[in-house]
């Protein structure tokens, strides 16, 4: 069994190297080549390695509070759109997901440790990318390449070495074998002028054959045909072949296994690969990946940034001084008694100096970890058609200090205690600077301050706050056990439709194409129907003179039909202006960027009024329910039969009329001689007029059109020949039917007569087998009785013989 080998899984290092080998030589557009090099590897999964981690211009550092802050605030704005986000970020759309996952799982781990619903074990707590068992990433390209085995397959070392042979090839296949034949050439060349040298040193001369172009009749026949040996043809007999399959196998007649050819064919690739030899671009690119590799790997440092001092050392002396003033006075008191002792306390600068911290600021809220949390509420939320409160925000006005894409910080600067003095509580407050209580008081006397504590004060309040937890834990009832055990449903993976995957460039345009074709489709359909038949229409409108002009003419219906006509001619009049603007016509006024006001009805609308329209029609007619081209033969057939009628009453009418110019059509009986003569001026100035620009206009035509009509001639004797061509191939098609007519019908006796014929031979030929059988037995036993008759002969010759022999020995 051959074994399959499915594409994709976890990238090595091995297949990093080669990838990114191959994209510096083939460049980052021909995905097909370079994933030829990786047999495990599609091109979609290579194209995606790279731009999801080896690029070097991908961030692989930590995120910093800067990036999460315009995460959550991009995914707010633009939810799912990752790619978009990327961007903006600075990271890929792969860590941009994966760091929200991350984000929303925290915020969902803090509320169960608030609630005391979890602990740090949950799943919340669990990198984004984790897997559980019998899991597959989905997303491999983006992780870490897993390290190389110490012991490769053969697949792998097979795939390593034509990787470095393709590779290592600056120049392809053709051009090394055009440069190979190009020497062999030049050294065939140079052995010839050698030999041709030492031969002519010799005292030979060669002749050189001058090949001629065409056939030496001295030396060959023109259009020679051998004969044939023999009387008959046996083309047929030698083309058959009598190859018996005698002495061969069952394994040579199946042929190679595809197995097999793969590994004759893997061992041809490995000594091919052990032949070539490094060359000096090997070393450059080898070099040059080399180089690649350790700027990958090195990560840029961040300048350290370090707050200002905020004690100087006017403030160190003034704390020494205040050290010194205090054993002082604890030296004064030091004989007194024990109880003086307890009342002063102990503040050696060496003791104290270990205690000292940093002044605390102000707690700031976590707005990340707020945001995280406003986020996965929302999308968590049921549907408003459920009803019940809004889901609770919190601090919705505060966000991640983000107005727009770009965020704002608020640097934390750590509070100086010996800086001015600030107030702390109303107006009215006493305000508090430097010189104010220390901290350092054993006897607890001061209130407690926003200063810090010691380690000691902070173990001993760690201490009360445990003590007084159990004694509230102590205090309470006795637990139930009472308790039910539910079986936890399932919860089924939702599936997003949204694929998180860049849509192909040929798909797009694809589809982008289409939309505009349909588009322009639509545009068109939209057009009225005078523009879409090309209907004489003029060229400048004037819609409110149209408009009057209409309703002036609908003025004497009755009212009903009046207001309807009024409606149908505005929108006339509008339709009108609006084909003048939007398809104006040669010798129109209208300036270019004028835009036409005409509001184009919803085509749904248009649709309706059209089906309305035919309904109508359809029922007018007589004809309810009709189709489209139902109803149009019917109005075909009755505007037909209307001109027809128009045409045959013109011409009875016409016989009776004559048109006089100013006075129009009038009839010939009323005409005076002076009128006729008008009529008949009037006729020969128009058949002049007529007969001139016809003249014109057939000069015109004739230059315009002159070619096509030697084309038309030619045409017309091409159709001639062909009807010519048709007719007789008529007469040859009658005549051989004639003839196939007349076979049919003396073909069976013909048949009959050589079948007659034919049994007439095979008896024959019966007759003479069985004379020649018989003769052929009678020749058989006459042979047998010729050879009794010589061995009878011969064993008298020999009977003889030995008397004879026996006759002279006695």
């Amino acid at each position: 069994m051959v074994r399959i080998i499915i594409k994709g899984g976890v990238w090595r290092n091995t297949e990093d190297e080669i990838l990114k080998a191959a994209i510096a030589k083939y460049g980052k557009n021909q995905w097909a080549r370079i994933s030829s090099l990786l047999v495990r590897k599609s091109p979609k999964q290579c194209k995606a390695r790279w731009y999801e981690w080896l690029d070097p211009s991908i961030k692989k550092v930590e995120w910093s509070k800067t990036e999460d802050e315009k995460l959550l605030h991009l995914a707010k704005l633009m939810p799912t759109q990752w790619r978009t986000i990327a961007p903006l970020v600075g990271r890929t759309a792969t860590q941009c997901l994966e760091r929200y996952q991350k984000l929303l799982d925290d915020a969902e781990k803090a509320e169960n440790e608030e609630l005391g619903m979890g602990d740090g074990d949950d799943e919340a707590s669990k990198p984004a990318f984790g897997l559980r068992t019998g899991e597959i990433d989905t997303q491999p390209e983006s992780r870490p390449a897993r390290p190389d085995p110490v012991d490769m397959d053969d697949d792998e070392k097979e795939m390593l070495s034509e990787a470095r042979a393709r590779l290592a090839n600056t120049q392809g296949k053709k051009a090394k074998r055009k440069a190979r034949e190009r020497q062999l050439e030049e050294a065939r060349r140079v052995a010839f002028l050698q030999k041709k040298r030492e031969l002519k040193a010799a005292g030979i001369n060669l002749r050189e054959n001058k090949k001629k172009k065409g056939m030496d009749y001295n030396a060959n026949i023109p259009f020679e045909k051998k004969p044939a040996p023999g009387f008959y043809d046996t083309n047929e007999e030698r083309a058959k072949k009598y190859e018996p399959v005698l002495g061969s196998s069952l394994r040579a007649l199946e042929g190679k296994r595809k197995q097999e050819l793969e590994e004759e064919e893997g061992k041809n690739k490995r000594q091919k690969g052990e032949k070539q030899t490094a060359t000096e671009f090997v070393k450059a690119r080898e070099a040059q990946i080399k180089k690649l590799k350790e700027q990958e790997q090195i990560v840029r440092r961040r300048q350290l940034n370090l707050p200002m001092p905020q004690v100087g050392e006017a403030e160190l002396e003034e704390i020494v001084k205040i050290g010194q003033a205090g054993e002082a006075a604890r030296g004064l008191v030091s004989g007194d008694g024990g109880a003086t002792d307890q009342l002063v306390g102990e503040y050696e600068n060496l003791s104290q100096a270990r205690m000292a911290r940093t002044p605390r600021v102000d707690a700031e809220q976590d707005n990340i970890m707020q945001e995280a949390r406003n986020l996965r509420q929302m999308s968590s939320v049921q549907t408003p058609l459920l009803g019940g409160a809004n889901t609770p925000m919190i601090s919705r006005d505060v966000g991640t200090g983000n107005e727009s894409a770009t965020p704002r910080h608020s640097a934390a600067v750590t509070a100086n205690p010996l800086a001015t003095p600030r107030t702390v509580g109303g107006v009215m407050s006493t305000p508090r600077g430097p010189g104010a209580t220390p901290h350092r008081d054993n006897l607890t006397i001061n209130n407690r301050g926003e200063w810090g504590e010691t380690p000691a004060d902070e173990r001993r309040r760690l201490k009360d706050a445990k003590r007084a937890l159990q004694a509230g834990f102590a205090s309470l009832p006795q637990p139930e056990n009472n308790f039910e055990l539910e079986d936890p449903e399932d919860e089924e993976p939702e599936e997003d439709d949204v694929p998180m995957t860049e849509e192909d460039a040929a798909d797009r345009d694809a589809r982008l194409k289409a939309a505009r074709e349909e588009e322009e489709r639509l545009e068109l359909e939209r057009r009225s129907q005078v523009v879409k038949k090309g209907l004489p229409r003029p060229a400048n409108v004037d819609a409110r003179a149209v408009l009057r002009q209409l309703n002036a003419e609908a003025a004497d219906a009755e009212s009903s039909i009046a207001a309807a006509l009024c409606l149908i001619n505005e929108e006339m009049a509008a339709l009108m202006a609006h084909d003048a603007i939007q398809h104006p016509l040669p010798g129109t006024r209208t300036p270019g960027n004028v835009a036409s006001t005409y509001d184009m009805p919803e085509d749904e609308f248009v649709a309706a009024a059209k089906a309305a329209i035919h309904t109508e029609m359809a029922d007018a007619l007589g004809l309810p329910g009709a189709s489209e081209a139902q109803a149009s033969i019917v109005i075909g057939s009755a505007v037909e039969s209307d001109s027809v009628a128009f045409e045959a009453s013109w011409a009875e009418s016409s016989k009776a009329m004559v048109f006089l110019p100013g006075s129009g059509w009038v009839e010939r009986s009323s005409l005076t001689p002076a009128e006729y003569e008008k009529v008949i001026a009037a006729s020969r100035e128009r058949m002049v007029a007529e007969a001139t620009r016809a003249a014109k206009a057939e000069k015109k035509l004739g230059k315009q059109f002159g070619g096509y009509v030697a084309l038309n001639a030619k045409h017309r004797s091409a159709i001639a020949s062909g009807i010519d061509d048709i007719h007789a191939s008529k007469r040859d098609h009658d005549t051989f039917s004639m003839l196939l007519g007349m076979e049919k019908a003396a073909g069976p006796g013909r048949l009959e007569k050589l079948r007659i014929e034919v049994d007439a031979l095979e008896r024959r030929e019966r007759d003479l087998q069985a004379r020649y059988a018989e003769l052929n037995d009678r020749r058989r036993a006459a042979s047998d009785i010729v050879d009794t008759l010589e061995t009878e002969k011969q064993v008298l010759e020999a009977e003889a013989g030995l008397a004879a022999m026996e006759a002279n020995g006695a």
